[in-house]
């Protein structure tokens, strides 16, 4: 006998300002967990500013017109609370929000997070050490063989502004450099409207005075407009081969890559995604693993995904090998995918690919950081609470014909670009 379903447990309201809020009681610990995102992402940046949207998310928690860096941090940390904003994530719209603390320490908790989404100070000081902290890790990237594969193969494949193209880190650095603080104030008055936010909670909370009275708490907070943004289709790309010499480096990574042409509300996302699970989600199990590293021995590690949001993105084989070994790893890997359009999917992956799915997926709601996570995945994407509930049965509904016509509708062997960076003679 099973309990209430997610949705039966779930309250949600939806703000006069278009905020929606949701929430869900878990009283087994005396935790709550927040998740949210807002569309405020690297997708919005201006075309001579790529760098705008993750400085702006990365500044909200150096101080509020109400209190300093060192104040916010010391209420924080002295109650263990955590509250965190990133531009990083895996879908470009989006800057996902997020927050942990005890219960009892709840009122302090949210109180701090909406400072900091709706009164960030962006100071001048705490902006030059944030600016100082990014470019050191962009210089650390650049000297890193997978960065820079996955960089130059990105460019080769999206026109710049396309949410999935890549800067080199000499342009990065430089949009870093010259960002303002006018700039980041400007971006956060244009993106950061309630039209767009969704916040999840889940924990030792009250569900319905939570959602009823959080609208209240952004009371300021500008409705704004929701981003439009209208992109055409991929373009060809003008070349498809790319080799980055990079001296001194034992092992190359490859990347080969192409558009999928799939968004994450597309009706074939998650067959796709079955299918590319058992090409090279695991090195260690999936075929393009049990191929190239196992049997033939040409790669340390090999694997396939796709990313997909609010916008198309990229299917992605990456490899790593000895730089001798790059071409018949990359002749490998090629056959292999090939093997798999045009054979499919088998039985025995199939079933592996669905219990794994569900088996993650089941694992992730066991926790209230989980359950939120997903409560704001399923309204950001307008799959609605029921999803948390329907998803083992519609990936358990799946049959061979359905992956195998995704996989073959998406991935494309001969749109590939293919980028290999490392020490190659010659």
């Amino acid at each position: 006998m099973t309990g209430p379903s997610f949705e039966e447990r779930t309250a949600r309201t939806r703000a006069d300002s278009g905020a929606v809020f949701l929430a869900l009681e878990n009283h087994f610990n005396p935790t709550i967990a927040l998740s949210g995102s807002i569309s405020a992402g690297g997708a919005h940046c201006p075309p001579d500013n790529a760098v705008v949207a993750s400085l702006t998310a990365d500044m909200l928690d150096k101080g509020t017109r109400r209190r300093s860096k060192m104040a916010l941090a010391g209420e924080l940390e002295s109650r263990a609370i955590g509250i965190s904003f990133s531009a990083s994530g895996g879908d470009p719209d989006n800057v996902d929000i997020s927050l942990s603390c005890l219960s009892r320490d709840a009122e302090t908790a949210i109180a701090a997070l909406v400072e900091m989404l709706t009164e960030p100070a962006f100071p001048e000081d705490e902006l030059a050490r944030e600016k100082e902290r990014l470019i050191g890790s962009v210089k650390q990237m650049s000297d890193q063989t997978g960065w820079r594969a996955q960089s130059a193969a990105a460019r080769l494949l999206y026109p710049p502004g396309y949410p999935y193209y890549s800067e080199t880190s000499e342009e990065i650095i430089a949009s870093i450099e010259k960002t303002t603080r006018e700039e980041l104030v400007a971006f956060h008055e244009r993106y950061y409207g309630a039209c767009t936010l969704v916040l999840a909670a889940v924990g030792d909370l009250n569900r319905r005075a939570f959602v009823e009275e959080f609208p209240e708490r952004l009371r300021g907070f500008p409705a704004g407009l929701r981003p439009a943004v209208d992109l055409p289709p991929v373009p060809a790309p003008d070349r498809r081969h790319e080799l980055v010499r990079m001296k001194d480096k034992v092992n190359a990574d490859v990347v080969l890559e192409h558009d999928s042409g799939l968004k994450r509300t597309d009706a074939h996302f998650l067959a796709t995604a079955l299918g590319v699970s058992a090409l090279g989600q695991s090195t260690l199990s999936s075929r393009l693993g049990l191929r190239v590293r196992d049997t033939e021995g040409l790669t340390y590690g090999i694997n396939a995904r796709i990313a997909a949001g609010r916008f198309s993105g990229p299917f992605t084989i990456s490899l790593t090998a000895a730089p001798e070994n790059v071409a018949r790893a990359v002749a490998s890997a090629r056959e292999v995918l090939g093997e798999f359009v045009s054979g499919g999917i088998t039985e025995k992956e199939m079933d592996d690919e669905k219990r794994s799915r569900v088996g993650k997926f089941k694992v992730d709601l066991a926790s209230n950081a989980g359950i939120a996570g997903a409560l704001d995945m399923a309204e950001t994407y307008g799959f609605g609470v029921s999803y948390l509930d329907d998803f083992p049965r519609l990936v358990a509904e799946f049959g061979k014909a359905e992956i195998d016509s995704a996989v073959a509708r998406h991935l494309r062997p001969a749109d590939l670009v293919e980028v290999a960076a490392g020490d190659f003679a010659g």
